[in-house]
C-alpha cells in the first residue's frame, strides 16, 4: 500500500512503457526494470515538477532517488515540504 496520490501513479505509467496496465506500482517497484530510461525520466521529472510545483536540484540527480517508486514519491513530498517551508513574500 502506497500513500501517494491517484496522479502520481498516473504519472509513473506513462513513463513506465514496460510496466503491465494490470500489475499494482508499489512503494518497491523497480523503475528501471519498468522501462524507466534517461528519456523517459526527463519526461517523468518535467511531469512531476508541473504537477507538484516543485523543482528537482541537483542533489537529487542519483540513481537512489528514481530506482523505486517510493523513492521518487519521497523525493516529491520532500521537496513539496521545502516549498511551503519558505517564507511567503509580500
Amino acid at each position: 500500500m502506497s500513500d501517494w496520490d491517484d496522479r502520481y501513479a498516473a504519472l509513473l505509467r506513462e513513463n513506465l512503457p514496460e510496466f503491465p496496465e494490470e500489475a499494482t506500482l508499489e512503494a518497491d517497484t523497480d523503475l528501471a526494470a519498468a522501462g524507466l530510461d534517461s528519456v523517459q525520466l526527463i519526461s517523468l521529472i518535467m511531469a512531476l515538477e508541473t504537477e507538484y510545483g516543485v523543482t528537482f536540484s541537483d542533489e537529487y540527480f542519483s540513481s537512489d532517488t528514481f530506482a523505486t517508486a517510493g523513492a521518487v514519491w519521497r523525493a516529491v513530498q520532500e521537496l513539496r515540504n521545502q516549498r511551503q517551508e519558505l517564507p511567503q513574500s509580500g
